[in-house]
């Protein structure tokens, strides 16, 4: 248990409700207390003009697209969070956290010492890798949301990808093909999870192969530490091919766009014959 000073000291510029909630629970240990610690908490970290949102924030409210908490910043918040509500928070489990209202729940699970389960759907680290072919290393997706017609997802540039380790010279720059790379990994698990019949030949492979890409815009330099937010959504389907439009976001702003981005599902029969190239300078 931390010491009235050892809790001031960690909630320095917090708000006195907050401090107050914290100094509370030192005894009680009362998940009711958390959202005004929580909250608290974030207050004292995000900008000056966001804090009135956070003031007024509900557990819709998300983290990155409503409050701009970039990534490092929610380092800071969760080691905050950690110290003072005596808790661990693996970062695995951490990025499935997107709205006020997740936080809550994550830590009323931790406090109450029962496993957390997200119920909306939303897909972990861990789950989006038993379904996908592409793994780590190769693998941008860490976690992901699938309704009927659309998809989710989201992935922290550590800045430890191989990628990045030379692209670009003293400059990390995550490549825009991987960026594209990530929206057709969600596209794909949008064919695997869906639950769609007509994408029984994608459940049954567990595979979709890249077909085509049109209309492909990159607005935004993306670097270690931000979080992509990515979106699919089906526009038509005829198998063996399913397109769809995908964009992703940073901060609320529009990182890169691909119009239509069109992938194979099913038994993909190879040429019947071989085939021979050449390249020649």
């Amino acid at each position: 248990m931390m010491t009235p000073e050892q809790l001031n000291e960690a909630m320095r510029r917090c708000p006195p409700d907050a401090v107050a909630a914290a100094l509370a629970f030192q005894t009680s240990r009362e998940p009711a207390l958390i959202p005004a610690i929580v909250l608290g908490i974030i207050e004292r970290f995000v900008e000056p003009d966001m804090r009135p949102k956070v003031s007024a924030a509900n557990d819709e409210t998300r983290l990155f697209d409503d409050l701009g908490i970039e990534s490092l910043m929610m380092v800071e918040i969760v080691m905050t969070i950690e110290e003072v509500l005596q808790v661990s928070a693996p970062d695995d489990e951490l990025r499935s956290l997107r709205t006020i209202g997740d936080v809550k729940k994550y830590l009323d699970a931790k406090i109450r010492g029962i496993p957390y389960a997200p119920d909306d759907g939303t897909l972990s680290a861990d789950a989006i890798a038993a379904a996908l072919p592409q793994q780590a290393p190769f693998l941008f997706l860490q976690s992901a949301k699938i309704t009927p017609d659309s998809a989710s997802g989201s992935y922290l540039i550590s800045g430890n990808e191989p990628a990045m380790l030379g692209h670009f010279k003293d400059e990390p720059v995550f490549p825009a093909s991987l960026m594209i790379e990530a929206v057709g990994q969600l596209a794909c698990l949008f064919l695997i999870k869906s639950g769609r019949p007509e994408f029984e030949g994608a459940r049954s492979t567990g595979k979709a192969w890249f077909s085509t890409a049109d209309m492909i815009r990159c607005q935004r330099i993306c670097r270690p530490g931000d979080t992509l937010c990515m979106n699919v959504k089906l526009l038509r389907s005829r198998a063996p091919l399913a397109t769809f439009n995908g964009t992703i976001d940073v901060l609320g702003q529009r990182a890169a766009s691909v119009g239509e981005l069109t992938l194979a599902f099913g038994e993909i029969q190879p040429a019947t014959e071989p085939l021979t190239s050449s390249c020649e300078a």
